[in-house]
């Protein structure tokens, strides 16, 4: 060897050993698969449970209001309650308001209160004690007209064979317009508001309200009131057909209070009193001349 200089010479492994080496290297490889595979495999499942976990949410929130638009619907049915002549009653709605109901009056209301406002309609007479309740107006439809009230006590009279719708208020506050229309015309208590759908006009006085509630009581008063109005009342209270004879005596105004629980006949007895007027009673036919 000469100086200066350095020889490197290869050093040979034994096949035994090179083998041996080979294959440790190839376990190595395939435990690194495997533990890269399962990793893969660990967050894939990660993100599909998360998804799944999403979707689940999704749906039972769906599951959710659905159930609640079904409830809501299944449990505001608009039903009717109506009273054939000669018969009254009361009903208590689903928000604690009381209705009273006289003959010949049908009443239309939902059986739960979901939306908003708490609507109802009538056609006839009702009185109603209106459960308060500040966020959800309560309103009686009758005819073309709206009544909105917070919680009141108030009376209604609007039959299809008359003239005059009447709201007449006890105590509290409420407001009338027409359907469609934002005017409104407040009453206060101890008023009545008349609205005549002939000349389609309001008219407010102030009236004295037993005359006017009495009537829950299946008692009559009659002001200065014609025998056609009287006979109107007469016949869905005693649930009769009552003919007057005299177009005069139609308009013959009479003023009177039956209060004891009087029965038809005992009424028409005082008011034919002074003999210029007869009266007959056939079954449920009453003539009057």
């Amino acid at each position: 060897m000469e100086k200066g200089k350095i020889i490197i010479e290869a050093i040979k492994v034994a096949p035994v050993i090179a083998t041996a080496a080979e294959e440790m290297r190839e376990r190595i490889l395939v435990e690194l698969n495997l533990r890269i595979n399962k990793a893969r495999r660990k967050s894939l499942w990660i993100r599909v449970s998360v998804v799944a976990a999403s979707v689940a949410l999704l749906l039972g929130i769906t599951n959710y209001f659905s159930y609640r638009q079904g409830y809501k619907h299944l449990n505001s049915q608009i039903v009717q309650q109506t009273n054939p002549l000669g018969m009254q009653s009361s009903i208590t709605l689903s928000d604690g308001t009381k209705v009273f109901l006289n003959a010949g009056t049908t009443l239309s209301y939902p059986t739960a209160f979901v939306s908003k406002n708490r609507r109802v309609e009538v056609t006839g007479e009702a009185f109603f004690d209106v459960a308060h309740d500040t966020s959800r107006p309560f309103i009686v439809k009758t005819g073309n007209l709206n009544v909105r009230v917070l919680g009141t006590k108030f009376n209604v009279k609007s039959y299809q064979e008359e003239n005059n719708i009447e709201v007449t208020l006890e105590e509290g506050k409420v407001e009338v317009g027409m359907e469609g229309q934002r005017t409104c015309h407040q009453v206060k208590p101890g008023q009545q508001l008349s609205y005549d759908k002939t000349m389609q006009m309001f008219r407010s006085r102030q009236v004295n309200l037993n005359h006017y509630i009495i009537w829950k009581e299946g008692k009559f008063y009659f002001e200065s009131m014609t025998f056609e109005n009287i006979i109107r009342q007469l016949e869905r209270r005693f649930d009769v057909d009552i003919q007057i004879v005299s177009d005069d005596l139609k308009k013959t105004v009479f003023t009177g209070d039956f209060v004891r629980g009087e029965n038809l006949e005992q009424i028409l007895r005082v008011m034919t009193a002074d003999k210029r007027i007869r009266y007959k009673i056939d079954g449920d036919q009453v003539y009057i001349e």
